[in-house]
């Protein structure tokens, strides 16, 4: 069967992190995805380059999408942009809230030339606001948003990124979302729209049980090694560490039988949540002198036997031999022009009758320029006349 974003036609003015995984999400579902480029490239082409020319950050962020290279600070790019969305289905956008609309691309014009356009765009802060103007980036919403705050153990601690690009993602997450929202919503009304996603709402959404906490309580929950006895991580013999995640009553017998501590099941101590909780500075030494033991795969062995939850903590380089991963298609292997047969990050979203696919890898800066152009109905005269011009094609070294 056909894909299922299959004659969906994007144009892409995303760079960076957060609006290029929302257009990838959208390009392994089949749409078409044009991505516009300044002369000098989308920054993201630069980040992470390693000796070779390989770039993990934008092999991973814009495979499947044409490149089409234009200066949009020029009135005859302007209107070439025009042109692209007239007949598109979507528009992406990430910039400050007001340069699309400085270049004549905000929604107030392209809009009414075609009602259909999905205008989706990605912001820092969110439109609103007094804070929409100001620059943001990934780690600049993590701080604001309390996730740094949080993960570094809360109020009075050093703060912490645990992860460099987890509003980004997660942000392109949300916005492949809205735009897919929005399409469906199209099929019913005849009518597009504005998708708005910001680093700052998805980072509370992200943490929305702790916000409603802080909301109710007007404090925040604590945060410790462990959230519990039950759930957390225990290092073993072998020096590798095991998380178990015993959060319901049921899995507290099957825990203490899985580490040879039967004894402890009845113990008044520790046999109900709460009091779990309330004494887990005398229970964690157990369980820390029980794991400790013995290897973490003899641990794994016997707390799958008694169907607890269990994972062995696992760096990248383990993952990427995972066959759990490779099963489900989230690693995949696909062939690169230059680099050969890769190894790479599939669809995280499966389908059973419209599946995803990876179609090509990251495209050089501008490469269909022309053809993409020529679809918009341009000549070969007006193509010479704007190369000539440099109001297309990427910046000379």
């Amino acid at each position: 069967m056909s894909a299922p974003l299959e004659g969906i036609r994007v144009i892409d003015f995303t760079r960076y992190q957060q609006g290029p995984f929302a257009t990838v999400i959208l390009a392994d579902f089949g749409a078409d995805v044009i991505k516009v480029e300044e002369p000098s490239g989308d920054y993201g082409r630069r980040m992470w380059r390693e000796p070779d020319g390989f770039s993990a950050f934008w092999e991973s962020l814009d495979r499947g999408k044409r490149s089409v290279c234009i200066d949009l600070r020029r009135p005859d790019g302007v209107e070439l942009a025009l042109r692209l969305t007239d007949t598109a289905d979507v528009l992406v956008e990430n910039f400050r809230p007001g340069t699309m609309e400085r270049w004549g691309l905000g929604p107030d014009v392209v809009l009414p030339r075609n009602p259909r356009l999905i205008y989706a765009r990605a912001t820092g802060w969110g439109s609103k606001g007094p804070m929409a103007h100001l620059p943001s980036f990934d780690q600049i919403a993590q701080a604001y948003s309390g996730f740094a705050q949080h993960a570094g153990g809360g109020p009075g601690h050093r703060p912490e990124i645990p992860y460099p690009g987890i509003a980004d993602q997660t942000g392109g997450m949300n916005l492949a979302l809205g735009i897919m929202t929005a399409l469906y919503a199209r099929e019913r009304t005849g009518r597009g729209q504005v998708v708005e996603v910001s680093l700052l709402g998805t980072q509370l959404a992200l943490q929305a049980p702790e916000l409603q906490h802080v909301l109710h309580f007007g404090t925040e929950r604590p945060r410790e090694f462990r959230a519990s006895p039950t759930v957390g991580h225990y290092q073993c013999s072998d020096g590798r560490w095991v998380m178990i995640v015993g959060i319901d009553q049921k899995f507290w017998p099957r825990i203490a039988r899985a580490l040879c501590l039967d004894h402890l099941i009845d113990d008044p101590r520790f046999a109900r949540g709460y009091v779990r909780y309330k004494n887990r500075h005398e229970l964690e030494p157990i369980l820390e002198a029980a794991f400790a033991s013995n290897t973490s795969a003899h641990w794994l062995e016997r707390l799958r036997r008694e169907d607890v939850p269990a994972s062995l903590v696992q760096d990248y380089a383990e993952l990427a031999t995972s066959e759990q991963a490779w099963a489900n298609g989230y690693l995949m292997e696909t062939d690169h022009p230059r680099f050969g047969r890769q190894r790479v990050v599939g669809p995280h979203i499966q389908l059973s009758e419209t599946p995803p696919r990876l179609s090509f890898p990251a495209r050089d800066l501008g490469i269909d320029t022309e053809a993409v152009l020529r679809e918009a109905g341009l000549s070969d005269a007006e193509l010479e006349r704007l190369r000539r011009e440099r109001v297309i094609g990427p910046a000379e070294d």
